[in-house]
């Protein structure tokens, strides 16, 4: 049985002058020494926390990763390093990376460990939002045109191993060139933003909506039938409609043209895709500010290459 003695008081005193948390384990996995910032971080005194396990420390969840990890390294020797939470005593959880190393006695046997813990908290927060950034359009904060595919394509991969369809929405912007050219971009901009906050505000939990390219949105719906999602590409073509943009030449009225389409079994993502950007056209030239269901038979006939444009 090996037993790390405490540090002498000079070395316990330069343990405790670091800012990071260090402690130290027997085989057992009883912690027989720390620092200071180890047992400010665990709310403890130095002589609660001798013979302490993770489990007296930590919730069970997280006292399991430890141990798993412990026992590992303690088997394998060397050196270890990974990601995990830290409780702190009054609830905070906090993302931490824990570098351990494996102590060896006289013999040469794995007799403990020594570890430290780094608090990447903020790290793992910027890390967050900029993946969060990445995913959105920068003008109206929708999801941009790569995250709502991958979204559709994920989506659509358990709809069909389900044997279920899936339901969606283009949504395109009437008259924007128009708009455009009449009242200058920034009003076409305001419209692109008050359409986006208003698709986004009237679409439910499941319901995930993304800017492709230019004026035009794409919802994919959650729910799987074809009459609900007509009923919501309804509603939401109705609510753009009361959007009144005010310029110098006066109030602006927008409207909306939806196609909708409902997945074929075993029909790729793409067509059905390609299928709703048919039924937009159809709204378009049968005279806008409408939802066109596709029809089944223009399965195969893409107005784009959405794996590539």
């Amino acid at each position: 049985m090996f037993d790390i003695r405490l540090p002498s008081t000079l070395v316990q005193s330069v343990l405790d002058a670091l800012p990071t948390p260090v402690f130290f384990k027997d085989r057992a996995g009883r912690y027989r020494g720390c620092n200071r910032a180890f047992t400010e971080l665990m709310g403890k005194r130095p002589d609660e926390l001798l013979g302490m396990s993770v489990f007296d420390l930590s919730p069970p969840e997280l006292a399991r990763v430890y141990q798993e990890a412990d026992e590992a390294l303690m088997l394998a020797g060397g050196e270890q390093r990974y990601e995990a939470e830290v409780q702190r005593p009054n609830g905070e959880r906090l993302h931490v990376l824990f570098y351990k190393a494996a102590v060896r006695d006289e013999h040469g046997v794995v007799c403990g460990l020594v570890g430290t813990i780094l608090d990447i908290t903020e790290r793992k927060a910027l890390e967050h939002r900029l993946a969060d950034l990445a995913d959105r359009d920068a003008l109206t904060g929708l999801l941009n045109r790569r995250a709502i595919l991958a979204h559709l394509e994920g989506l659509h991969a358990d709809r069909r191993q389900a044997r279920q369809p899936l339901c969606l929405l283009m949504v395109d912007v009437d008259h924007f060139k128009s708009i455009n050219d009449r009242f200058g971009h920034a009003i076409g901009d305001e419209a692109l933003v008050r359409v986006a906050g208003c698709l986004r505000s009237n679409l439910r939990d499941g319901d995930r909506v993304g800017r492709i390219g230019g004026e035009e949105f794409l919802v994919v719906l959650g729910s799987t039938d074809l009459d609900d999602a007509r009923g919501v590409a309804e509603r939401l073509r109705q609510a753009v409609s009361q959007i009144m943009v005010e310029t110098l030449g006066g109030m602006l009225q927008l409207t909306v043209s939806v196609g909708l389409a409902s997945s074929l079994p075993d029909e790729d993502w793409a067509h059905v895709l390609g299928r709703a950007d048919e039924g937009l056209y159809a709204a378009k030239r049968t005279g806008r500010d409408r939802v066109v269901v596709a029809q089944n038979e223009g399965r195969h006939l893409l107005s784009k290459d959405w794996r590539r444009s």
